[in-house]
């Protein structure tokens, strides 16, 4: 009896592993490369720790995806996640902003790197931005309406798996 209620355990295990929501993506979202998160809303890139004066305070990594802490963040943790806390303040833009600028509903979807962002709360940072797309509804992606795509990565980058130096 101990056998099959440990097998029966193992594959509920298992079964509860897998069943996670696919990440919400474009089909040519970023590859390898780990988000960037200034303190708990500001979407950044690696120019963050490249700059001397960055007043950096402190640096952690995710390695692993869809932690329970980060839920928040869930949809952004596919190639793990790199938290600054900073004491230098950054221009930012909302996604409200973003939104209006490119004259769309101020509550319309936007990915980052191909990623949907799943919250309202995030900003970006504004020397991170390397290009802002408008992405039309195809059959490729599925989208129900026009959505902006914010690159955090050159285009080299989002081919090869990162940054510049890479």
């Amino acid at each position: 009896m101990n056998t099959k209620a440990t097998v029966l355990l193992l594959f509920l295990f298992i079964a509860n592993s897998y069943s996670q929501e696919p990440y919400k993506k474009l089909p040519f979202a970023k590859n390898k490369c780990a988000t960037t998160i200034i303190g708990n809303d500001i979407i950044a890139n690696e120019s963050i720790i490249e700059t001397e004066d960055s007043s950096i305070t402190e640096i952690s990594v995710l390695k692993y995806k869809g932690h329970e802490e980060v839920q928040d963040l869930y949809n952004l943790t596919e190639h793990g996640m790199v938290f600054i806390r900073m004491t230098k303040k950054l221009e930012v833009k909302t996604q409200k902003e973003l939104n209006q600028f490119f004259g769309l509903p101020t509550t319309n979807e936007i990915y980052v790197d191909g990623y949907l962002l799943e919250k309202q709360k995030f900003k970006i940072a504004v020397d991170c931005i390397v290009e802002i797309e408008l992405v039309e509804p195809n059959l490729e992606n599925q989208l129900k309406s026009k959505t902006i795509n914010v690159w955090t990565l050159n285009k080299e980058g989002r081919l090869k798996g990162c940054y510049s130096n890479n």
